[in-house]
């Protein structure tokens, strides 16, 4: 207790307390001596944040604690100099100079964590207790150093209040100044000023706080004179060194800095200059008069010259005429007006070399401003190698037009002088298959004739898809049925599918009518279907049509063939590439199916996929997007030709066998024929002339079909003579000619070989003559029950097929109620009868039983519906068999039996076939007895040296012939 009294005021009788007052004046210099001194201290903060070595970061620091623990010494000595009591007051020096060193220590503990980049709350508190002790250390230090009568004590609260406070305004003022630079958008000095105004009252709070529970007991001093205690030169002294102190200490940080940037300087300095020697580009740096500063490495190797040569002078010299002497006119006319042209972007230029020749360079500037003074810096890069490398492709460029256009011309001249001969060969073919001939020149000439339409179609192979590399190929959408065009492709191949033993199936499900091309849809499905027949030797095909969403269409070709080996399958729909190179000789065609395929998918804004399996099959996908269509006229004329009546028609060909071939056509079709050799005859006949229709080949010598074309029209307009239409011929088929006929003033367009139901229908189209078929007995039909052209090909013969279509009909084994109640194997007999139907023509009946035999294959419950769709498919058949038996006037009960064929010569053919013989003598007896189409194929078989086909024809004829006559 005792000790206390000595520091304590326990029981204060407040009539022994000497009181005094601030002089208000220091005061606010204590203030401003506090706030300076943090400002600075959190100025060499920061910079020993910045540094980059620890020297200078020492550095920094212990110049910062020196200014701001002496200038929180200075705050507290001027603060105590403000406070004047009427007494003598006296300091003791060591004491005195002793209370820097708690000041200084806390100084350099709160810069230290102010110096770091982030600041945990542990720390913080520790920092705040830390410089809270600190300053109340010091300030009760200096407060003891103090010298005067009365006895100085302390009052208990108000000296644990200022600590408490010292303590909190430490971690309050560590918490602001650190907070505010990552709470405020302030930055620089701005941030500093306000984190050392908060700083510096936080410290001056402290230190005023501790003042008040100072208690100074005793009396007056008897000889005080009022205002002999005024410190105001002391106070003003010392605030002076504090000033400079902490001006030294800025300075000699000042100098470190500059030391350190000039340091820095030379550093960066010797890297551009490594940099820019080092730099692949040339780089060229020149004053604001053009001349050459300095010249890298880089640019002696671009234009030949040492650098010693070029610095100091005029930059034009690198510069071939006219920029040569324009250069310093565009210089001082950009310093004139600032219009920039080059400055800031980068150019392809021309610059010249030592040696005189120029080379290309891409040139970009930038500029340099420093003092009102520009200089300029320029990047070269030598581009001779891309130059030359753009030149030759430009070159190869040119030469691949050239030679795409020559490859067009030249198709289109080949597909002339090819297709010209070929009109001639089919043609008269078919005119001499209509006259009279003996069985052996009918086989020959139907050789002729197929092997004629073969090479045509490789023809029209490779030149669909040069037409579609060359992007001249057009979609023409139309409305169209998509499920009849699917139909008419399972048509086409049923019959190659039936000869192999395969079933052929349509499972649709999707929509009936879309708009799009249905000639290319068609081209692509007949390509894919075919394939998938032609390399199928067991099972079977399946067509799949859906629809998964709005206008997108899916076209599945699934086949059970011989597959494709994964190390081809990407390379399929590339152009001349099959699934092995064996299937070539094997199966035939050029490889060009799926090719084209794929050029047409993809010129519909579709994909097209594969997946396959050797030896298990493979899956053709096809994607199109397809809009709804509205419905069209399902009735088709596009296999038979439009009746039209008598008309004058000119003919214009320069090759007579074209000539002849149509005026005999058309002469048959009872129209007047006149021919003309070339384009001037033809003018001339149609001036003297009048016709109702114009056939005008395109290529002739002397005036072409389209000048011919084009006089005809002017000379229509001048003599205000009818209109005549005017169809071109032409072996070309790109659509170049169909635009140029256009243009000539031609109405329609006929591709040789001429197809007579197309060109009729052409005919009937630019004359406006509604399209309609002759009508022939047994053609007037409905096409979902049979096939018109099965019949046309398999059965010539009209009453041999009606009567071996009543046998497949009445034949209770071959009704639909026997074959659901077969219990032996129902599968079997669905197979049976279906291979009979088709080849009799029985379309939906035959596809229909396939969808049942794949049903019962698969081992799955067949739906009711699909043995009543069967049920009424042979009722249809039925009906339509009694409609033809009525209109030939001939009923099923007297039909008579076909040309009898011997069962054991039949048979003994079969076998010595099989075993690689060819009995001609059997065979020529057999002959008589077989369906032509039979007789044909296995002409064809043998003409191609493959007897074992020949004998897979006669067994498959053979089983049709047995199942119907049971």
């Amino acid at each position: 207790m005792l000790a206390l009294d000595h520091f304590f005021v326990l029981n204060p009788e407040t009539d022994k307390l000497v009181s005094g007052q601030y002089d208000y004046g220091l005061v606010v210099l204590s203030l401003l001596i506090a706030i300076g001194a943090s400002y600075m201290g959190l100025t060499l903060a920061a910079a020993a944040r910045r540094s980059n070595t620890l020297y200078m970061q020492r550095l920094h620091l212990f110049s910062g604690s020196a200014s701001l623990g002496f200038g929180i010494w200075s705050m507290h000595f001027i603060g105590m100099l403000a406070f004047e009591m009427p007494t003598h007051v006296h300091y003791h020096p060591w004491i005195t100079a002793l209370s820097a060193a708690p000041s200084l220590f806390a100084s350099w503990v709160a810069l230290s964590l102010l110096a770091r980049h982030d600041l945990t709350g542990q720390r913080l508190i520790g920092g705040g207790v830390v410089v809270g002790a600190g300053i109340g250390a010091m300030h009760y230090l200096g407060m003891a150093a103090m010298e005067i009568g009365p006895a100085l004590r302390y009052d208990p609260t108000l000296f644990a209040l200022s600590i408490v406070v010292a303590v909190m305004l430490g971690t309050l003022a560590l918490w602001i100044s650190f907070g505010l630079r990552h709470r405020t958008r302030l930055r620089g000095y701005k941030r500093r000023l306000l984190a050392g105004t908060v700083m510096g009252l936080a410290i001056a709070g402290m230190h005023y706080t501790a003042m008040e529970a100072a208690r100074f007991i005793g009396q007056p001093a008897p000889d005080f004179l009022p205002g002999s205690n005024s410190h105001t030169i002391l106070a003003l002294t010392i605030a002076f060194v504090t000033v400079t102190l902490s001006l030294l200490a800025s300075g000699v940080n000042a100098v470190a800095r500059y030391r350190a940037l000039m340091r820095r300087s030379q550093e960066t300095a010797s890297e551009l200059r490594t940099i820019v020697d080092a730099a692949v580009d040339g780089i060229i740096k020149i004053s604001d008069r053009g001349i050459v500063l300095s010249f890298n490495e880089s640019a002696e190797r671009i234009f030949g010259y040492r650098a010693d040569e070029v610095v100091g002078k005029n930059v034009s010299m690198l510069m071939p005429n006219p920029h040569r002497d324009a250069h310093d006119g565009y210089l001082k006319n950009y310093l004139r007006t600032g219009e920039r042209k080059i400055i800031g972007s980068g150019r392809e230029v021309w610059a010249l070399h030592k040696d005189g020749h120029q080379i290309p360079v891409r040139l970009g500037i930038g500029e340099s401003r420093l003092g009102g003074i520009s200089t300029f810096v320029g990047f070269i890069t030598d581009i001779s190698e891309r130059h030359r490398m753009e030149t030759d492709l430009r070159r190869a460029k040119e030469e691949a037009e050239q030679a795409a256009a020559a490859k067009s011309a030249f198709l289109a001249n080949m597909s002339h002088e090819i297709r010209t001969p070929m009109n001639a060969i089919i043609g008269f073919t078919d005119l001499v298959l209509d006259t009279p001939l003996d069985e052996t020149q009918a086989r020959h000439l139907g050789v002729v004739k197929t092997s004629a339409r073969s090479l045509l179609n490789l023809l029209n192979d490779i030149l669909d898809t040069a037409k579609l590399d060359g992007g001249h190929t057009e979609l023409e959408l139309h409305d169209f049925n998509l499920r009849r065009l699917c139909d008419q492709v399972i048509a086409t191949q049923s019959l190659n599918a039936a000869r192999k033993g395969l079933y052929l199936t349509l499972d649709y499900q999707a929509g009936e009518y879309y708009q799009g091309d249905p000639l290319r849809i068609q081209q692509v499905v007949l390509n894919l279907l075919s394939n998938a027949v032609k390399f199928t030797q067991t099972g079977g095909v399946t067509l799949k049509v859906q629809e998964p969403s709005v206008h997108n269409v899916v076209i599945r070709v699934e086949d059970t063939g011989i597959g494709i080996s994964a190390d081809r399958i990407d390379r399929i729909f590339e152009p001349f590439t099959q699934a092995d190179s064996s299937m070539t000789r094997r199966f035939g065609g050029t490889g060009l199916g799926t090719t084209i395929a794929r050029q047409l998918v993809e010129l519909m804004g579709g994909t097209i996929s594969v997946t396959s399996s050797p030896g298990e099959g493979s899956v053709f996908q096809v994607e199109l997007p397809l809009p709804s269509g509205l419905a069209v006229d399902e009735d088709t004329l596009a296999d038979q030709e439009v009746a039209l009546p008598p008309l004058r028609i000119l003919v214009a060909d320069d090759v007579p066998q074209n000539l002849e071939l149509l005026k005999t056509l058309l002469l048959h079709r009872k129209h007047e024929v006149t021919t003309a050799g070339n384009g001037q005859e033809a003018i001339d006949l149609y001036s003297n002339q009048v016709f109702d229709l114009i056939l005008m080949d395109v290529q002739m010598p002397g005036i072409n079909g389209h000048e011919a074309t084009r006089a005809i029209r002017r000379h229509e307009a001048a003599a205000q003579r009818r209109y005549t239409p005017v169809i071109a011929l032409t072996a070309s088929v790109l659509e170049d000619d169909r635009r140029q006929a256009s243009e000539a003033g031609m109405d329609g367009f006929a591709i040789k070989p001429l197809n007579l139901p197309e060109l009729t229908a052409e005919m009937a189209r630019v004359l406006g003559i509604e399209a309609s078929a002759p009508s022939n007995a047994g053609d007037d039909v409905d096409d979902s029950t049979i096939d018109t052209v099965t019949l046309r090909q398999l059965w010539p013969d009209t009453q041999k097929h009606l009567r071996a279509a009543g046998r497949l009909l009445q034949a209770p084994e071959n009704q639909p109620e026997a074959i659901r109640l077969c219990p032996d194997n129902p599968t079997a007999e669905a197979h049976r009868v279906r291979g009979i139907a088709g080849n009799l023509g029985f379309r939906r009946l035959a596809a229909t039983l396939a969808n049942l035999e794949t049903r019962l294959k698969s081992e799955k419950p067949v739906p009711e519906a699909l043995w009543q769709e069967l049920q009424n498919d042979f009722d249809r058949a039925r009906q339509w068999l009694t409609e033809q038996a009525a209109d030939s006037e001939t009923r099923p009960a007297s039909w008579t039996e076909p040309d009898a064929i011997d069962p054991k010569t039949l048979a003994q053919v079969i076998e010595r076939l099989s075993q690689g013989e060819i009995p001609e003598r059997a065979i020529d007896l057999l002959k008589p007895g077989l369906p032509t189409e039979i007789a044909d194929a296995m002409n064809e078989a043998l003409d191609d040296f493959e007897p074992e086909k020949a004998a897979e024809l006669l067994i498959t004829f053979r089983d049709t012939l047995e199942a119907s006559q049971c």
